[in-house]
């Protein structure tokens, strides 16, 4: 199975890590907002900022884990990328609770915060995640099919 599943990784190339990020980050954003508002809308959170402060910290271990094992399958894992990954989380944090909050103070729906998120992180993670992150030589590198083997212990 993991044959099948690295055979497709470096078949779809450059343009695949880009889909393959898109569908997970996605997956993700879609989580991290349906989360908020269903905080917002039950009552539950009734402040969009916390809302989105508590679904950013319930969706952000989703986040590391399916890119990792989806988008960035191909590259060497060296041990350091969920510390890296942490990092930028937390900036990412920084500017998705802020543009909620901004939101909210003007005096706007908090879905409009929620649907400048959606374009305003993944452009940017995108790329710190490529290079520094899971540090893919190139910024749409596709490893060759050794580092895969070397990765899963040789299988």
């Amino acid at each position: 199975m993991k044959t099948l599943g690295a055979g497709i990784i470096k078949k779809s190339g450059r343009i695949g890590r880009l889909i393959r990020y898109g569908l997970v980050g996605s997956v993700v954003a879609a989580l991290y907002s349906g989360f908020t508002i269903l905080l917002v809308q039950t009552g539950l959170i009734p402040d969009p900022t916390l809302a989105s402060a508590v679904s950013f910290a319930f969706t952000i271990p989703l986040s590391f884990l399916a890119h990792r094992a989806i988008t960035y399958a191909d590259a060497v894992r060296d041990g350091a990328e969920g510390r890296r990954f942490g990092i930028i989380a937390l900036s990412t944090f920084v500017v998705s609770t802020g543009t909620v909050k901004l939101v909210d103070l003007w005096g706007e729906p908090y879905w409009i915060a929620l649907a400048v998120i959606w374009f305003l992180v993944p452009a940017t993670n995108y790329i710190i995640n490529a290079v520094w992150v899971f540090k893919v030589s190139g910024l749409f590198a596709v490893k060759p099919s050794e580092a895969l083997s070397d990765r899963n212990g040789g299988m």
